[in-house]
């Protein structure tokens, strides 16, 4: 079968075309775009077709994997954490009782080291650790964390401790409630070393025969080795308890 001069052309063009496409797109690698624009909520569902659980793995596996470009990972410090945050909100509203993206938020993004990507990320946290079904409380614990010792707003931090102790949750521990005391007394100011006095001592009076012996243990100790002096240690009851 003879092949006509045009298609031989066509063919010669075509070949000529793809040769000049290799050459220009040779040297290109795929680069880091950083975070892409969070979706509408409308989107977000959309993202399964209608199928909201479908749709909450298909993002959190995008938000697991995002920053793995052409084999290798971006540090944390490099993305966009506030964009990342309404992500994490798209995913929260799909399914709110899901422990998957919270705990990727905690366990991952909140390794970074930068504190005003972590205080984006107690934006979250605070939200999601708001309810008072199962063990949500312990994302409040982290976002404390986070505040303590990534932001270094103690202020912040002691906001949401106040937050996780008002929280009727069934299922919340009492040593929680030790939260507000802790910050207190890392604030280094009189007034607030003598409350988190008070709070560790009105939680021993009330709740010893609730705790662990060792939660205990820890309340006395924490009382006469962390916030009296050793003077004031020397001439408090409690601290009676705390000699070997």
């Amino acid at each position: 079968m003879q092949v006509s001069k045009s298609f031989q052309f066509v063919f010669a063009l075509v070949i000529i075309a793809n040769v000049c496409v290799w050459f220009y797109a040779r040297p290109l690698q795929a680069t880091w775009t950083n975070v892409p624009p969070a979706p509408s909520q409308f989107a977000a569902h959309a993202t399964g077709l209608g199928d909201y659980d479908l749709s909450y793995r298909m993002i959190g596996f995008m938000l697991q994997n995002i920053g793995k470009v052409d084999g290798r990972t971006q540090a944390l410090r490099t993305y966009d954490y506030k964009e990342l945050v309404k992500w994490f909100f798209a995913a929260y509203a799909l399914q709110p009782e899901s422990n998957y993206v919270p705990m990727m938020a905690t366990y991952y993004y909140g390794a970074t080291p930068d504190g005003e990507q972590a205080r984006e990320l107690i934006k979250f946290l605070k939200v999601a650790g708001s309810s008072p079904k199962g063990e949500r409380w312990r994302w409040l614990i982290h976002a404390i964390f986070l505040a303590r010792h990534k932001v270094g707003d103690m202020h912040l931090a002691l906001e949401i401790a106040q937050v996780l102790r008002d929280m009727d949750s069934p299922n919340k521990p009492l040593w929680t409630n030790m939260m507000i005391a802790l910050i207190k007394n890392d604030m280094n100011e009189k007034s607030e070393k003598e409350e988190a006095y008070l709070l560790m001592k009105s939680m021993l009076e009330s709740s010893a025969d609730k705790l662990h012996p060792a939660e205990v243990n820890f309340i006395i100790g924490y009382i006469c080795e962390r916030i009296l002096t050793a003077e004031e240690a020397a001439k408090d009851k409690i601290c009676e308890l705390n000699k070997p």
